[in-house]
């Protein structure tokens, strides 16, 4: 849902008019939190494929794990749109907290969702558990939300100075790197193995009712 649908343009956007294709970069406009989880997920990577080991790598720590918190938290946020929207087609026609306003607006409200990685995860699951699947979620994938929910639980620890512990802590980066990628991978896998289960079975009758 789009909080301005003005086709206003944007000035900043405009001071940088692009008149050579090997110096461009575009915006694509409609682009849902999936993409958006997907993009915040590329940049992170980006960003660690430059580490070198040196010192001056310290620098890109926190920006990486914002990066990273971010494309989990969009990742949670889609899936919960996902299989609520699978309910609501499939077994609660007629529950109206499942219908899309109602969802977003539990996940804009920040007394309820908003940035909290914890209780994101927590609505996610009972939507992923209404629709027994027939599968655990991977407890492992489990563990590492709230492991960064625990590190920055107001979703501001990573990007202001201040708000971590003042003591100095050494990580192994690489398998830093490698834990967010596979379980951000596997929020991923989760949501398409159980949109592919329902596409794959009978379909409802009046399939443009439930919209």
């Amino acid at each position: 849902m789009r909080e301005n649908s003005e086709d206003k343009p944007i000035e900043f956007f405009a001071k940088f008019p692009n008149t050579e294709y090997n110096r461009l970069i575009v915006r694509h406009p409609r682009q849902d939190d999936s993409v958006f989880a997907m993009a915040y997920q590329d940049a992170a990577n980006r960003l660690a494929s430059t580490y070198r080991g040196q010192p001056i790598d310290d620098l890109m720590l926190l920006p990486f794990l914002m990066l990273y918190r971010q494309a989990i938290e969009l990742q949670l946020k889609e899936m919960i749109r996902t299989f609520a929207s699978l309910r609501r087609r499939f077994h609660e026609r007629n529950n109206l907290k499942l219908l899309p306003d109602a969802i977003e607006t539990r996940l804009r409200d920040s007394r309820i969702l908003g940035h909290n990685l914890e209780a994101l995860s927590r609505e996610m699951l009972k939507h992923f558990h209404a629709l027994e699947f027939g599968e655990d979620f991977p407890a492992s994938t489990g563990e590492l939300v709230k492991l960064l929910h625990d590190a920055d639980k107001r979703g501001t620890a990573f990007r202001y100075a201040g708000q971590l512990p003042e003591k100095q802590d050494r990580l192994d980066f690489p398998d830093l790197v490698e834990r967010l990628d596979n379980e951000f991978r596997m929020l991923g896998a989760v949501e398409d193995s159980i949109t592919e289960m329902y596409s794959a079975g009978p379909q409802p009758e009046n399939e443009s009712d439930w919209q």
